[in-house]
């Protein structure tokens, strides 16, 4: 019965560890590549609203 406790034990212990190996290889994956991007575009966006309210601004 003592090693079917340690089998046991060895096999929760397997099955978390993968279970978060996935979770960080998605995130390195799909997540932080659309974070990165949504970033890049708010910039963009930031100083695009910048640009236009300098050259279409008051004239007076």
């Amino acid at each position: 019965m003592k090693k079917f406790g340690i089998g046991l034990l060895t096999g929760v212990a397997g099955t978390i560890a993968a279970a978060a190996a996935a979770g960080f290889t998605y995130h390195k994956i799909e997540i932080e590549p659309l974070e990165e991007e949504q970033a890049k575009f708010d910039e963009t966006e930031f100083k695009s609203a910048r640009k236009a309210a300098h050259s279409h601004g008051s004239r007076y």
